[in-house]
């Protein structure tokens, strides 16, 4: 069985055509399909609505997290409560289409640890965004390639074992949850499939300041901890070999 999670806050407005999509997709996926909206407490009613389209389809249903809104309470969340053998996290916003699941299912049945819904590899990309936001992207990326190896590390749609997410260990700084899986897992096998991202239609963005700055305590941190772990290694093979 497959888990989409997706956390939301204020993504009322898009809830009604998302579910209709991941509807169109459950035909095309040759397992069981679950979807939880994990919903930080939107005082726009996303959680009623998104149970209200959910549960008569029998697809799925929302989750209440309480406390201030979090990204990544909200992934955690919805990973102690899949069903699913795998774990596939996306947006509410549409940017990420519902119809790539079938084909990043199938990289993780087929062998990989981790499928990414790729906008950096050959045939994804970005649309009608503006230049400064494709230069933060691409410059954000290009910091994270020496930790992780992969093109598009900041991705935020992906599909994975739903236990390598259980056994990932949050920290109170960072919000890019598959860059900190790929940094602290480091899978043997990845595959980044291609998309075209388009932004949001409906709703406000959530990147701000505040953001920007929690990817580079996140990223920083991430390189100490490696940092820290290669010297470990060092120091245990210079002892082994006096």
């Amino acid at each position: 069985m497959l888990s989409v999670i997706v956390p939301t806050y204020n993504e009322r407005e898009n809830v009604e055509p998302l579910v209709r999509r991941l509807l169109a997709v459950r035909a095309l996926l040759r397992e069981p399909l679950e979807v939880l909206i994990a919903d930080s407490a939107s005082p726009d009613g996303t959680a009623r609505a998104a149970d209200g389209l959910l549960r008569p389809e029998q697809l799925g249903r929302a989750l209440v997290i309480s406390g201030p809104s979090n990204l990544c309470r909200a992934v955690t969340e919805g990973v102690r409560q899949a069903q699913g053998d795998l774990v596939a996290v996306m947006d509410a916003d549409l940017s990420h289409p519902p119809e790539l699941l079938p084909a990043l299912v199938a990289a993780v049945r087929h062998g990989a640890e981790i499928a990414i819904a790729s906008r950096y590899v050959a045939g994804g990309g970005i649309a009608k965004w503006p230049r400064t936001r494709r230069s933060l992207s691409w410059m954000g990326n290009l910091m994270a390639r020496p930790l992780v190896g992969v093109r598009d590390a900041t991705s935020g749609y992906f599909v994975c074992r739903t236990e390598a997410l259980r056994r990932l260990e949050w920290q109170p700084i960072g919000f890019k949850i598959l860059l900190e899986l790929l940094a602290s897992a480091r899978p043997a096998s990845v595959r980044e499939i291609p998309y075209q991202f388009a932004d949001r239609q409906r709703g406000s963005s959530k990147l701000g300041v505040g953001t920007l700055w929690c990817y580079a305590s996140q990223l920083v941190r991430l390189y100490v901890q490696r940092g820290r772990q290669m010297g470990r290694k060092g120091h245990e093979a210079n002892v082994a070999a006096s």
